[in-house]
């Protein structure tokens, strides 16, 4: 059962360092954050356009 947990606690840190990696490239370089902002905005815009529609 130790050895599990560890396992799986191994692999989430692996995990939030690439992620973190990931996040650090994006965001130190401009053409990529364009293409990561776009899809955030138009799931903004589109959240917002149902709440506005809901009766």
């Amino acid at each position: 059962m130790e050895a599990i947990l560890t396992s799986v606690g191994q692999v989430f840190t692996s995990a939030i360092e690439w992620v973190g990696t990931v996040a650090s490239t994006v965001t130190s370089t401009p053409i990529l954050l364009v293409f990561a902002i776009i899809p955030l905005v138009g799931l903004g815009v589109g959240l917002f356009r149902r709440l506005l529609s809901v009766n």
